[in-house]
């Protein structure tokens, strides 16, 4: 594994398929020899502070990690996870981990390697290009081509919303970001929501989806200055609506009944109108909600956390609804080799049983996946 590259391995893996050689085989445990047609990396890696198995998902000379902490990146039946990995010379590839077999296989190369979404029937994926968005059949690796009436843009943050027939996304110039934009996913119905003016307004950040007809986003100064007033966002509908909310709350997840927002980052959950509903002022990082809408995750961002802490350099699990808090594993990361972010990314499952995490392991290794099993 070592001394082959992971592209090198997909490649002989798929020409061993083609020559009949590749047979199906059950899934590997922590212990098992990968076979020539295996692209698993896959091995046991410790315990967590629960008990429950961490596994180790990636081991190889490119950085992989997650692309953000939203949109999620399970697949539809938590079988599949979509990730970014960058070689040695920052060339992106976004990758397809089967969480069945633990085999990786190339999806796409991508020059951005930023941000694809599922479909809801987890079918395709939809990776954005240069004036198109690519659905791709995970399958087949046939691409069908949403063509985006843009002037010279490129296709990014691409979002599902959730009845699953429209995408969101930003159209991003060479320097700058040009409009938040929809179009529905049998490519009809294309709109342009919001321009960013390039006088104030410079790019855009984060948008997601609230419900099927209202999107949360950021706007950023010259420079991507996200200062002050900037960590404020904006609400808009499909039909141009625009209202902002009034509270800081620089990087978020949206509960999945549309109703919360999680403020990771400033220690704290609101409503849609800004109004603070759970404060957590010892515990701030990126944070993502469980798929039951009452648990949420928090990384421990290494700045406002002492290392004193109980909580320094750990996923944190807790919930809306009650006082429950713990430790669920420490992610062992240095914060400074994710490629994107101060903090590591994590994300639950859609069936909420599991949680990967990204993780350079105190600049031990180049930064790896892991999956820890979250206790019922």
């Amino acid at each position: 594994m070592k001394n082959t590259t992971r592209r090198e391995l997909i490649q002989n893996a798929s020409l061993l398929a083609l020559m009949g050689l590749a047979g199906c085989s059950s899934a590997p445990d922590s212990t098992s020899v990968n076979t020539p047609e295996s692209t698993s990396e896959k091995t046991f890696y410790k315990k967590s502070d629960v008990g429950t198995d961490v596994i180790q998902l990636t081991s190889n000379s490119f950085h992989d990690g997650i692309f953000y902490q939203e949109p999620n990146y399970f697949s539809p039946d938590s079988s599949k996870f979509l990730f970014k990995s960058a070689d040695r010379d920052a060339k992106y590839g976004i990758y397809l981990l089967d969480l069945n077999t633990w085999d990786i296989g190339l999806l796409k190369n991508s020059p951005l390697g930023w941000m694809p979404t599922w479909s809801k029937d987890g079918k395709e994926v939809y990776v954005g290009e240069h004036s198109k968005i690519l659905a791709i059949n995970i399958k087949t690796l046939e691409e069908r081509t949403i063509n985006i009436p843009t002037d010279s843009s490129w296709i990014t943050f691409l979002h599902l919303n959730p009845s699953g027939d429209r995408l969101l996304f930003i159209e991003e110039g060479q320097k700058t970001h040009k409009a938040l934009s929809t179009i529905k996913t049998d490519g009809s119905d294309y709109r342009k929501l919001f321009i960013a003016d390039q006088e104030t307004v410079f790019f855009l950040d984060h948008p997601t989806f609230v419900d099927d007809n209202t999107i949360l986003f950021l706007t950023r100064g010259e420079n991507r200055n996200f200062r002050g007033d900037f960590n404020k966002p904006y609400l808009i509908t499909l039909d141009g609506k625009l209202t902002r909310i009034p509270t800081t709350c620089s990087h978020y997840d949206v509960n999945p009944n549309g109703d919360k927002i999680l403020c990771g980052q400033n220690g704290y959950i609101i409503d849609l109108e800004g109004n603070k509903l759970k404060e957590f002022p010892e515990i701030n990082g990126h944070g993502a909600w469980a798929p039951d809408g009452d648990a949420f995750l928090l990384t421990g961002d290494p700045i406002p956390v002492p290392k004193e802490s109980q909580y320094f350099g750990k996923i944190v699990i807790m919930k809306f609804s009650s006082d429950e808090i713990y430790s669920l594993v420490s992610h062992e990361s240095t914060y400074d080799s994710s490629l994107t972010h101060t903090q590591p990314n994590a994300q639950f499952s859609r069936d909420g049983k599991h949680i990967i995490y990204e993780s350079d392991r105190n600049q031990m290794q180049n930064t790896d996946l892991y999956l820890v099993e979250v206790p019922e």
